[in-house]
């Protein structure tokens, strides 16, 4: 494997891991708030929370299409 295309898919995994690690983390505050006050949770509130872990998901899934894409240059 070039090293290129190695080093920009660890860069896009952290990325994503970092989108991921973001989106859970924000989603656990939003739901340990709720069971706190006692309130209800809302179910459009945790979809939209839960929008950076879906594009992490998708960027993880796509990454070595992304880094094959990015390394096509240098390659030649």
């Amino acid at each position: 494997m070039n090293p290129y295309k190695k080093a920009a898919l660890v860069l896009i995994r952290l990325f994503a891991s970092g989108f991921m690690l973001f989106g859970f983390i924000y989603l656990g505050l939003y739901l340990f708030k709720s069971y706190l006050a006692k309130s209800e949770v809302q179910t459009g509130s945790c979809l939209l929370l839960a929008i950076p872990d879906v594009i992490g998901l998708v960027i993880l899934i796509k990454s070595s299409a992304i880094a094959n894409r990015l390394t096509q240059d240098f390659d030649e």
